[in-house]
């Protein structure tokens, strides 16, 4: 199973941080960058997305383990495929002071974690997670998930 070419080229092209930001999802926007660096590098929040993808791990496992036996290879090529212009990115807006070097590891793994999803999701469309599609909605629409609390995702 290899990640397909819209995928690639659809989280290569997030704009993180963009102007204009817009989504129907439930958010709490952080006012500063140091408030989303104390959240994103949070315990509470590393256990929710392992948690949620944990869950997606499991169905995927125990219903589609002929799929599930590609996870690991899908993870290695999205860090050699996706991850190096991502990082570039990254590092851009942290010159920028836009983000801390410290943020980019937990959305280096959402993205890794994010071209599992979609590349899975395309082969079997009924493997859905609300958790992942509302993560790819908050970084299509250009935030920084960073937390989740009563009901609403925190971002920058």
């Amino acid at each position: 199973m290899k990640i397909q070419a819209d995928v690639i080229n659809a989280l290569k092209n997030l704009d993180f941080l963009k102007e204009e930001r817009a989504t129907n999802l439930p958010i709490i926007q952080l006012k500063t960058v140091k408030d989303a660096e104390k959240d994103i590098n949070s315990l509470k929040w590393e256990n929710f997305v392992l948690d949620k993808g944990g869950d997606f791990s499991v169905y995927i496992f125990k219903n589609h383990s002929d799929i599930h036996k590609h996870w690991n290879s899908l993870a290695i090529s999205a860090k050699e495929e996706i991850i190096p212009e991502i990082e570039a990115r990254l590092d851009n807006l942290i010159a920028d002071s836009k983000l801390l070097a410290s943020m980019k590891d937990q959305i280096k793994f959402d993205i890794v974690g994010l071209v599992i999803y979609l590349t899975i999701k395309k082969e079997i469309p009924q493997a859905a997670s609300s958790f992942f599609d509302e993560l790819y909605a908050l970084y299509q629409a250009g935030y920084i998930p960073c937390g989740y609390a009563k009901g609403c995702y925190k971002v920058l």
